[in-house]
């Protein structure tokens, strides 16, 4: 029998026995789902466990399974600091300009998505600051695409 209150029961659903233990997929709900591990050996009703390895990303993944388990407790989850307000609006702009680009639109024709059409004709397009920040977009976009978006995924490091 499980005990109160460690979780156990979430493991219930959808099992694939292997030689290294269960796996189990939980449903969270809106088309996502929790992959677990309990290792072989590990009593059915032990209460969850999180192997977090100490590294440089060892903060990350302390913090991850912080609102984690306050999701699993149905509690408040605390917001994700990994990054800014301001960054995750422009990492928005920066999706939105790169999906834009890549389905053929011009710079100017983004720069009226992202900023509206009357602020974008207030000025000249050749000089204007929109033209360089949505071009910036498209740059910092695609140097996501090819790998930088693993930055998104770490805490912000003082130096």
């Amino acid at each position: 029998m499980p005990v109160e209150g460690n979780l156990s029961d979430l493991l219930a659903v959808k099992d694939v026995r292997v030689a290294d233990g269960t796996y189990f997929r939980c449903d969270i709900g809106h088309g996502r789902s929790l992959h677990l591990l309990r290792l072989a050996g590990v009593d059915t009703n032990a209460p969850l466990a999180v192997v977090i390895p100490l590294d440089a990303d060892g903060l990350d993944r302390i913090e991850a399974a912080t609102r984690l388990l306050c999701f699993l407790m149905r509690r408040g989850v605390p917001p994700d600091g990994r990054l800014t307000e301001r960054q995750r609006r422009r990492a928005r702009r920066m999706l939105q300009a790169i999906d834009g680009r890549m389905s053929g639109a011009s710079y100017r024709e983004i720069a009226r998505a992202i900023y509206g059409t009357d602020r974008v004709g207030d000025e000249p397009w050749k000089t204007s600051a929109l033209r360089d920040a949505v071009m910036g977009f498209v740059r910092d976009a695609r140097a996501m695409i090819g790998g930088g978006y693993c930055r998104l995924l770490r805490r912000r490091r003082r130096k």
